[in-house]
C-alpha cells in the first residue's frame, strides 16, 4: 500500500512540475497549483496559504490522466478503508480529506440518483432499522430520510408528527405502537390516538408493525373506528415484512380491523411474526392461515388459550419456530408438515410434541423442548434429527430419548425436575442405556441434572464413553456422593482399589475415557452448618488422570447463584480455595494423595505442594 501511495504521489508531483514548466497563462498556473496541492495532501503537507484560494478539484481532471487512473484503481477495495483512516491524520482540512475519500471510495462519486436506488434496495432487504446508514454523512442522512422513517405512536402523540413524516417519506415506514408509555392518568378523549389513525393513511408503506400495548375496546368504540377509517377502505399491507404483538392485547374494533387487513392483504414479503396475545392467535390462525405460508421466523405465546391451534401444515418456509403454552391438534403421520424440510431452530415450552413422532427433520440444527404437554398420553417419539447439533430437554419423564436419533449431536442438556431419587434412578439408567449406549445420541458435551443415587450415577457414567465435557447439576452439595467421583479415577491395571500396588502394565481405561472438562453445578451452595465433603474425591480424579494419558483440562464448580465458576485446575496445581472442607476431609485427602503417589512410585510431597488450601 505504501508503494502505491508513493507512486501516486510521484505521479502527481510529476504532473505538477510539468504543468509549471509549460505554464504560459494564469489558467496553467492554477492547474499547477491544484496538482501541487494534491501532492501535498497525500504527503501530509499543507498547501501554501497563497494556494488555498485556488484549492478546488474536480474528479474529471484526475480521470483525464490515464496513469493516475491506473494508480487509483490499483488500490484493493479491502485496503481502502484502512488507507482512508490512516491519511485522515495527515489532512489539514476537511476539504482535503473529503477530496481524497472521493478518489479511493467509488461510492462517494456516484450520482445521487444512483446512490438513492442503491440505498433503497439495501433498506428494503434489511430486517432491522437502517438508522446506522444515516450516520455516514449528511447526504446519506438526507437520502435515507426520504426512503425510510420510524413512527412511535402513543396515546397523545400529535397527529402533525405523523403527517410531516408521511409527506417527506415515500417508501418504507417502521411503525411501533405503545399507548401506555405516555398515557399516565390521561383519560382518552375525542382527540386521543389521532396519530395511529394518521399513520394508517400510509399503511401501504408499512415495513414493520410492532405493538407493545394497544388501545383497549373501551378506549375506541366500533362506531368511532369505522368513522376514522373511512379513508382506509382499500388499505393493504403488501410491503409488511415484520408483524409483532408483544403483549396480551384484548381484542378491540381497531385491532380486529388491522388483523383483517393483515390477513387479506399480506404478501410473501411477510417473513417474521411474533404474537404474544392468545386473542390474536385464535383469530389469525383459523381465519387467515395463508399469512403463515411465507413466514421464516415465528414466535407464539398462547398462554391462556385452551383451544388447539392448527397451523403447522401452513408453514411452508419456516426456519425458526418458538412457541409457548400452545395447544396443538393430534397430527397423524400421514399429514404433510412442510417444516420437516425447512426448520433450523425449534424452541417449545409447554407445547405438545406428538406431531414430531415418525418424522425426520432434515435441516434442524438446534432443538429445545421444555416441559412438553401430554407426553405421557403418547408412545415414545420415533424422531430422526440427522443434522441436529444442540438438543435441550427439560421435563419428566425422559422416555422421549427412547426413540430420538441425533448422531451428529455436539451438545446435549437434560434436566428432570423430579426430586424423588428412586424415580431419578430409573430415569437416569434408562436415559443412558437407551440413548447413549446405543449411539443414537453421542454428544461430546453433556449437561445433566437428575436427582439419583450413587449406583445409578456410576452405571450411567460407564456408558458415557464419547463425552469430552460433562457438567452434573445438583440440587445441593450433598446430592452427589464421593463414590461417584471415585469411579472417574484412573487405576493401574489389575488394581482393585486405591491400596493396590501399581504394575508395569500401566493404567486401565476408566469410565469416560475421553473426558477433558468436568463440572459440578449446585443450585444451592453450603449453608452455615454444612461442609463440602467431595474434595478427597476430587483430588484423586485430577491427579490420576494427569499421571496417565487422560488428563483433565478443567474441573469447575458452580456455587449456587454465583455467576462465575470456581476453576480447580491451575497451572501451579490444584486450587481448592473457596471450598469449605472439614478437618477430617483434609486427613482423608492426605491419605488419598499419598496412596495415589505410591501407585506411581512418587513421594506424596510433590503432590501436596501443588494443592492450594486455605
Amino acid at each position: 500500500m505504501s508503494q502505491l501511495l508513493a507512486e501516486l504521489c510521484a505521479g502527481l508531483e510529476a504532473q505538477a512540475l510539468e504543468a509549471q514548466a509549460e505554464a504560459q497563462t494564469r489558467e496553467c498556473e492554477v492547474a499547477s497549483a491544484r496538482a501541487d496541492a494534491v501532492a501535498r495532501v497525500l504527503t501530509g503537507e499543507s498547501a501554501p496559504a497563497e494556494l488555498q484560494a485556488v484549492y478546488t478539484f474536480r474528479y474529471d481532471e484526475i480521470l483525464a490522466d490515464s496513469k493516475l487512473v491506473d494508480i487509483i484503481y490499483s488500490i484493493e477495495p479491502d485496503h481502502r478503508q484502512s488507507l482512508a483512516r490512516g491519511l485522515s491524520h495527515h489532512s489539514h482540512t476537511l476539504q482535503e480529506y473529503w477530496w481524497f475519500i472521493q478518489i479511493i471510495t467509488p461510492i462517494t462519486r456516484l450520482p445521487q440518483e444512483l446512490l438513492y436506488e442503491i440505498l433503497l434496495i439495501t433498506i428494503d432487504d434489511m430486517s432491522h432499522s437502517p438508522s446506522a446508514l444515516m450516520r455516514v454523512c449528511k447526504l446519506w442522512c438526507s437520502l435515507v430520510s426520504g426512503i425510510w422513517a420510524s413512527l412511535k405512536l402513543g396515546t397523545t402523540t400529535p397527529k402533525d408528527v405523523v403527517t410531516n413524516k408521511l409527506e417527506r417519506n415515500q417508501r418504507f415506514l417502521d411503525v411501533a405502537v405503545d399507548t401506555e408509555f405516555d398515557r399516565g392518568d390521561f383519560t382518552p378523549s375525542e382527540g386521543a390516538y389521532d396519530a395511529i389513525f394518521a399513520a394508517m393513511q400510509g399503511i401501504s408503506r408499512w415495513r414493520s408493525f410492532v405493538v407493545e400495548t394497544f388501545p383497549a375496546q373501551a378506549d375506541l368504540s366500533e362506531h368511532l373506528v369505522d368513522r376514522r377509517l373511512q379513508r382506509c377502505s382499500n388499505a393493504v399491507l403488501s410491503r409488511l415484512k415484520t408483524f409483532k404483538i408483544k403483549s396480551a392485547c384484548e381484542m378491540s374494533p381497531l385491532l380486529d380491523r388491522l388483523s383483517h387487513i393483515l390477513g387479506t392483504s399480506a404478501s410473501e414479503e411477510l417473513t417474521t411474526i411474533e404474537i404474544n396475545s392468545p386473542n390474536v392467535i385464535s383469530l389469525l390462525a383459523p381465519t387467515y392461515p395463508s399469512i403463515f405460508n411465507s413466514i421464516k421466523s415465528l414466535s407464539l405465546d398462547a398462554r391462556g388459550l385452551h383451544n388447539a391451534v392448527d397451523f403447522l401444515p401452513h408453514l411452508h418456509q419456516l426456519e425458526e419456530l418458538t412457541a409457548s403454552h400452545l395447544s396443538l391438534p393430534v397430527y397423524h403421520k400421514d399429514v404433510n408438515i412442510p417444516i420437516v424440510h425447512t426448520l433450523r431452530h425449534l424452541t417449545l415450552r409447554a407445547v405438545s410434541i406428538q406431531w414430531m413422532g415418525d418424522r425426520t427433520f432434515y435441516t434442524l440444527e438446534s432443538c429445545t423442548l421444555l416441559f412438553p404437554l401430554h407426553q405421557h398420553l403418547f408412545p415414545p417419539l420415533s424422531t430422526t434429527l440427522p443434522n441436529c447439533e444442540h438438543f435441550v430437554f427439560q421435563g419428566y419423564p425422559l422416555d422421549l430419548f427412547d426413540g430420538v436419533s441425533a448422531r451428529k449431536l455436539i451438545k446435549l442438556s437434560v434436566t428432570s425436575p423430579n426430586s424423588d431419587k428412586l424415580r431419578g434412578n430409573r430415569q437416569l439408567v434408562r436415559f443412558s442405556s437407551h440413548g447413549l449406549r446405543e449411539s443414537r445420541l453421542a454428544p461430546r458435551i453433556l449437561r445433566i441434572g437428575i436427582e439419583a443415587m450413587t449406583q445409578a450415577w456410576i452405571q450411567a457414567l460407564a456408558l458415557m464413553s464419547n463425552l469430552e465435557e460433562l457438567v452434573i447439576e445438583c440440587a445441593q452439595p450433598s446430592s452427589l456422593g464421593v463414590k461417584v467421583l471415585q469411579s472417574l479415577v484412573v487405576r493401574p491395571v489389575h488394581a482393585n482399589d486405591m491400596d493396590s500396588t501399581a504394575t508395569p502394565g500401566g493404567w486401565s481405561p476408566p469410565v469416560c475415557p475421553s473426558l477433558k472438562r468436568f463440572g459440578l453445578r449446585y443450585r444451592r451452595w453450603l449453608r452455615p452448618s454444612e461442609h463440602f465433603d467431595l474434595v478427597p474425591g476430587i483430588i484423586p480424579v485430577v491427579w490420576s488422570r494427569q499421571l496417565s494419558t487422560l488428563s483433565l483440562q478443567s474441573f469447575r464448580i458452580w456455587r449456587g447463584d454465583q455467576k462465575d465458576p470456581l476453576e480447580l485446575i491451575q497451572e501451579s496445581g490444584i486450587n481448592v480455595t473457596g471450598l469449605d472442607c472439614p478437618d477430617h476431609g483434609w486427613r482423608d485427602l492426605t491419605s488419598a494423595v499419598e496412596t495415589l503417589e505410591l501407585l506411581r512410585g512418587r513421594g506424596s510431597h510433590c503432590v501436596r505442594n501443588k494443592i492450594a488450601m486455605t
